[in-house]
């Protein structure tokens, strides 16, 4: 067994199917899915229970533990070399296990890899791209921002075990793990978009200060070491600013306006390929499902 891939999922009955779709969709199929439900109370675990291919395990024990606590559990399941995660509500595009396990192979040193990202909306049309960034991060372009877009990330698996996230640092438990291990951690970006991210157009301002506090927390802890006390706070500053200018857009309805500030723009041309590879990825067939 190559990869593991783990999807966890709370109440995301209307796009888990095609989140599992997409791995079925897969050029690459020397893959186990391991699927976790976080006491849903919709229709998922239903869908979830439909499946009928032996690659899938499905774990269900009735308990909202959250995200943190089954992403760990699902490394220490994992049978595969590597692991590979992803949301219930993204779509993996079909080359994406492909080319992460052809560079993880032809890269021994390296302990995980990320790829570029579409971003889609609820109805799947793509709006952007994001990620595809520099090959070359250093520890402050971690400590400044996530360099990685966490659902896209495929590594060793045992560098998982090694290093769980931290269950103190729910929203933020990505960066927080960059943070702690890069200077021991070799990582790398793909710069293609590999995956399609999903963002809904509504926006929380609750949700998104009470990221950016243990976002600050994150800083505080290892700024000091990376960056020391003044770049610390310069950076606790920024932080701040962006609560304050969040909430007076979002006062004014005009949210929308810094969310779209977060990604790229693609040509007409990009996008249309984009999403036809959406289309191809929503008429794959699920055994149990699709099939009789």
């Amino acid at each position: 067994m190559r990869v593991s891939v783990g999807i966890p999922f709370f109440n995301n009955e209307k796009t888990l199917l095609n989140a599992i779709k997409s791995v079925f969709c897969q050029t690459f199929q020397d893959w186990e899915l391991i699927l976790i439900d976080d006491g849903s109370s919709d229709n998922s675990l239903n869908i979830a229970r439909r499946i009928r291919d032996p690659r899938v395990r499905l774990i269900s024990d009735g308990v909202n533990k959250g995200l943190i606590a089954r992403l760990n559990q699902m490394v220490n399941m994992a049978r595969g070399e590597y692991f590979a995660r992803m949301d219930a509500d993204d779509l993996m595009h079909p080359d994406r296990l492909q080319k992460q396990v052809e560079f993880l192979d032809a890269h021994p040193d390296v302990d995980f890899v990320a790829t570029a990202a579409y971003i889609i909306d609820d109805q799947n049309q793509v709006t952007g791209k994001r990620g595809d960034i520099m090959s070359n991060i250093s520890a402050k372009d971690v400590l400044r921002r996530s360099p990685f877009v966490h659902p896209t990330i495929t590594g060793r698996t045992v560098w998982f075990r090694n290093n769980p996230y931290d269950p103190l640092f729910v929203r933020a438990e990505d960066w927080e793990l960059w943070c702690r291990t890069f200077g021991r951690a070799q990582a790398a970006i793909l710069p293609e978009p590999l995956f399609f991210y999903r963002e809904f157009g509504s926006f929380n301002i609750s949700k998104y200060i009470a990221s950016k506090k243990k976002d600050m927390k994150i800083i505080t802890k290892y700024g000091p070491s990376i960056v020391g006390y003044l770049g610390t706070s310069s950076l606790l500053c920024k932080e701040w600013m962006k609560c304050i200018i969040y909430k007076i857009f979002t006062l004014i309805g005009l949210e929308q306006i810094l969310i779209c500030r977060r990604s790229k723009a693609i040509s007409d041309k990009e996008k249309e390929m984009a999403e036809k590879v959406i289309s191809d990825i929503l008429s794959t067939s699920v055994p149990g499902i699709d099939q009789a």
